[in-house]
């Protein structure tokens, strides 16, 4: 619903109608109290909200504040957290343009902190874990936001993502990997990673790989091996990781049976080593902090009535020794 569909029900012009939903009534245009109820119970009753990025623009709003926004239960001040990185490109490129960041943590029970979102112009989601009602409720507001990484929310409903460029980066790893691969090879996610960048690595290695003419085997953990997976993944000569968690569970089994990763098993990581601590294997470069001013450059472009000039980062691979490249 629009401001003209409220009018038009009150029976007032566009400038009546906003004047009372903008709380400007009586600065320029005399409203009475009468119709003032009129305007207000026609906007309840259509479920109409203002559209914030258009109020934005048209007062020339210069509230500089960038809300970062997460339903995670510690939020990523931590240096050693795989959202920092994220963090610390969003504050890079927020200082840059001029703009102060607003942290909020909406991960508790109580939910009148979701308000406090609107102290800002604009707000950037990190994390997986979300409230899918609270962030339609923002959409429907039209309320600015960018999601760092691709997140699907309702049924088909519009939200705006900065994403790694997975599928250029998976097919790189495949071409990596297929001279050692004999026409097939194991991949191995978790059953604890459902997000949509899970999702995407899993579609995007499989048609590579029908593409190639490589079989794809896929085993699914959890915080463990078990024999069956143990089995899977020893009777390949190729095994691909979606994440660097699940190649931890594994090397020590391979170290176990004499198995050089390299020499007698090859294979990567689908994850930038964000922990520096997985020389040995094949992954792609941390662009983490990439991905972070990305998201700003594109909710500031947003803010500005334009349109971003990309919502991708580029992922290089690094190759090491799982797939024949010594580690410097």
């Amino acid at each position: 619903m629009t401001l003209l569909d409220v009018a038009s029900r009150a029976g007032v012009s566009a400038a009546t109608a906003s004047a009372v939903l903008s709380g400007k009534a009586g600065e320029r245009i005399r409203v009475s109290s009468v119709k003032r109820d009129e305007i207000l119970a026609a906007a309840k009753a259509l479920g109409y909200v203002p559209n914030t990025a258009a109020q934005h623009l048209k007062s020339g709003d210069d509230n500089h504040i960038i809300a970062v926004f997460t339903y995670e239960n510690i939020f990523p001040a931590d240096p050693r957290s795989e959202y920092y990185p994220f963090f610390a490109g969003i504050q890079q490129e927020a200082e840059r343009e001029g703009y102060d960041i607003l942290i909020l943590n909406n991960w508790a029970q109580d939910k009148s902190r979701s308000s406090r979102i609107r102290l800002a112009s604009g707000a950037i989601m990190i994390g997986v874990n979300r409230d899918d009602e609270h962030i339609t409720s923002l959409v429907k507001q039209e309320f600015p936001l960018v999601f760092v990484g691709r997140r699907k929310i309702g049924n088909g409903l519009p939200v705006h993502c900065v994403r790694f460029g997975y599928e250029i980066a998976v097919r790189a790893v495949v071409d990596r990997i297929a001279p050692y691969a004999d026409r097939s090879l194991v991949y191995v996610s978790s059953t604890l990673s459902t997000a949509e960048p899970t999702e995407d690595k899993s579609t995007f290695l499989h048609r590579v790989c029908s593409e190639k003419g490589i079989a794809v085997s896929d085993v699914s953990v959890a915080d463990s091996a078990t024999p069956e997976s143990i089995a899977a993944v020893l009777s390949s000569r190729a095994v691909i990781f979606d994440r660097l968690f699940i190649a931890d569970i594994f090397t020590p089994i391979f170290q176990k049976e004499g198995m050089a990763i390299g020499r007698d098993v090859f294979g990567a990581i689908l994850e930038d080593d964000w922990t520096g601590t997985h020389p040995g294997w094949t992954a792609w470069e941390n662009r983490r902090m990439e991905l972070g001013a990305l998201a700003v450059k594109n909710l500031i472009a947003f803010l500005s009535g334009r349109d971003a000039d990309t919502e991708e980062v580029v992922l290089p691979i690094v190759e090491r020794a799982s797939t024949g490249v010594l580690a410097e």
